[in-house]
């Protein structure tokens, strides 16, 4: 991918398993800084060569690292925003298209 920048949609590779409700899953994104999981609409989870993406949006990018935030409620981050290393990102998130 090419550097990354504020706005930028992106899809972050992830697992998902069944939520308490039926439009409802639950997401974890294991990176290289740690886990993040919480729940979000199953529509907002993407699938791409038998993977599944949650997208998320860049909300601050530099040399070493990409932080970005991800819609749903989320019990190990404030917010839904985590930040990855810079390496990591590049080798993980997929451009996302609107």
């Amino acid at each position: 991918m090419t550097p990354f920048r504020r706005g930028q949609i992106v899809n972050i590779p992830c697992t998902i398993q069944q939520g308490a409700f039926p439009d409802e899953v639950l997401v974890t994104i294991d990176s290289d800084t740690g886990v993040v999981s919480g729940f979000l609409k199953s529509s907002l989870v993407a699938h791409h060569n038998g993977r599944d993406y949650v997208r998320g949006v860049v909300v601050k990018a530099s040399a070493d690292s990409v932080k970005v935030r991800v819609p749903g409620s989320f019990f190990t981050t404030a917010a839904g925003l985590t930040t990855v290393s810079s390496g990591w990102a590049r080798n993980h998130f997929m451009e996302a298209h609107p």
